[in-house]
């Protein structure tokens, strides 16, 4: 996901009211002013469906945003509303995960 002004920074520098503002709009708000989870998981969801036409396994080498956007996309979930509904668990850094569809 593109977050903006927040891109690279420290979750902790994220000020409380910004952050607060994003979880209580999860869908919907650019957080940073970029993309919002909705713009993110379609942006994934056209490289999801790409690759699921073509009916053979592969590898994409992302980080954990794509990763998680892609277990839900298994699991048929295609839009978030709640921020409680994102995933939590990811693979470690340089870590891999298997993912069935």
């Amino acid at each position: 996901m593109d977050f903006g002004c927040w891109e690279g920074q420290r979750w902790d520098a994220v000020p409380k009211a910004d952050f607060e503002r994003w979880t209580a709009d999860f869908d919907a708000h650019r957080f940073g002013g970029r993309e919002s989870v909705s713009e993110f998981m379609q942006r994934v969801a056209a490289a999801w469906d790409e690759t699921q036409q073509q009916g053979r396994d592969a590898v994409w080498i992302t980080h954990a945003g794509v990763i998680r956007a892609a277990t839900l996309l298994a699991q048929g979930v295609r839009q978030v509303a709640q921020a409680t509904q994102w995933p939590r668990q990811a693979p470690a850094f340089g870590r891999w995960s298997e993912i069935e569809a």
